[in-house]
């Protein structure tokens, strides 16, 4: 418990005090757990619980993008709350963790007091027949057991993989960090809290000594060895089908420089927005499903390895780890991701749940942006706005780039690319560029 009486969870650090390292750390199931969870968070509640400065490629400028877009271009209000407040479809596991990382009650639902049984997940969704969903209700369902399995302790080492304690593993580590002298070992107990817990899951995407990085609070940079301005070669994206019925081509008209070096922008339709905004609600561990890993920065692969380690994730919990789901009416248009979406619920007694994007459409709503021929303006970075002459010169003064420098070119996306953009805009500040311009 912390001085404020907020829950904590205990770890025991063991520190080489010479070096200013952490070297393995040892806890129960409680702090397992919580690690576990990272992996069940959707991409804008990490954002927004790290106060809109992840550092994580270009995410930051996507969630700012929904707030400052106005309301008139998603279909409903909620789709906006929606994408900045994502609801996380493991929430009855979560709640009995002891350290509670998203701040969202995830136990709480609206309903409508005059007509029975209709429901949301998301505030000021309208009833269908009085327009008003004015009451709060509670899912009074008890909690699901949570990920580690019931042992003893568990050992995590600095870049967070996880296994079952002993005495052997212990000796390893010892041997493979070089420790000849055992005196320079500190015990610690180190009491983690919600903050401590948000600044941990920071320093796990960008860093790979994230336990080191907190205890001895290093400031939160990305690792060395990757350019922040274009993607990885080893992380492109293999070849799609594009053969797939459900996946339309994205048209898009680039603004760039004649030396194909930098897109300025894009000016793009209603689809592609959709696509960039639906990342925000993807579950981390449904990223690296996608692709394989997270980043050559950052080690929440290894959480994600750790779970298929024997005696570490209880079996009927690995696929709700490996292959998040996301809550009723979440997915987008755009499922490039092939993220699969829960059916619709039954809460507290209420057996229609409503969706959000559209209550009187049912389930057949599924996009978060309204269709047509608004044009939008999407920056190197995915920063969002509406095109408009004023925020294209805005655009191209900002860049300091003479005009007769810069080319309009038209491009179609196919389903290839817009696996690497998306990938790119979790791993690059430059995600155009590092994809539609020529290496």
């Amino acid at each position: 418990m912390s001085s404020d009486g907020e829950s904590t969870v205990a770890v025991k650090l063991f520190i080489d005090k010479e070096k200013k390292m952490v070297l393995f750390a040892e806890s129960d199931q409680d702090f397992v757990d919580v690690l576990f969870s990272f992996l069940t968070l959707p991409l804008g509640t990490i954002v927004r619980r790290l106060g809109k400065q992840s550092q994580v490629g270009c995410l930051d400028e996507l969630y700012k993008s929904v707030e400052n877009l106005g309301d008139d271009h998603f279909q409903t209000k909620p789709c906006k709350t929606m994408l900045l407040s994502p609801r996380n479809a493991a929430a009855g596991h979560l709640r009995r963790l002891k350290v509670q990382v998203d701040d969202i009650d995830q136990s709480q639902f609206y309903a409508c007091s005059r007509h029975m049984g209709y429901f949301s997940s998301v505030p000021d969704v309208s009833c269908p027949f009085c327009f008003a969903m004015d009451k709060t209700i509670r899912d009074y369902n008890n909690p699901i057991e949570i990920f580690a399995k019931m042992r003893t302790k568990f050992i995590i080492t600095d870049d967070l993989q996880v296994a079952p304690s002993s005495t052997g593993l212990m000796f390893s580590l010892m041997d493979k960090l070089e420790l000849q002298e055992q005196e320079n070992i500190e015990e610690v107990v180190l009491q983690l809290d919600s903050n401590k817990t948000i600044s941990l899951i920071a320093r796990a995407l960008l860093s790979k000594q994230p336990l080191t990085g907190l205890y001895f609070d290093v400031a939160i940079t990305p690792d060395a060895g990757t350019n922040v301005f274009q993607l990885p070669e080893n992380l492109l994206v293999e070849q799609a089908d594009e053969a797939e019925p459900m996946f339309k081509a994205i048209k898009m008209r680039l603004i760039q420089t004649n030396d194909d070096t930098l897109v300025l922008y894009a000016e793009v339709g209603h689809d592609f927005v959709e696509l960039l905004f639906g990342l925000l609600c993807i579950p981390l561990g449904s990223i690296i499903k996608a692709y394989g890993e997270w980043s050559p920065n950052g080690c929440i692969d290894n959480l994600y390895k750790s779970v298929n380690e024997e005696g570490c994730a209880k079996q009927e919990c690995r696929s709700l780890l490996l292959s998040p789901k996301l809550p009723p009416f979440f997915g987008c248009n755009s499922n490039v991701l092939q993220v699969e979406e829960l059916p619709p619920r039954r809460v507290a007694g209420y057996n229609h749940e409503m969706n959000p994007k559209n209550p009187f459409k049912g389930s057949t709503c599924r996009a978060y942006i309204k269709e047509g021929s608004t044009n939008f303006m999407v920056t190197d970075d995915l920063r969002v706005t509406n095109f408009s002459l004023a925020n294209s010169l805005k655009a191209i003064r900002a860049a300091k780039i003479p005009k007769e420098k810069l080319v309009e070119k038209e491009c179609t996306l196919d389903k290839t690319q817009v696996l690497k953009l998306l990938r790119a805009a979790m791993l690059t500040h430059g995600a155009l560029s590092s994809v539609l311009l020529p290496k």
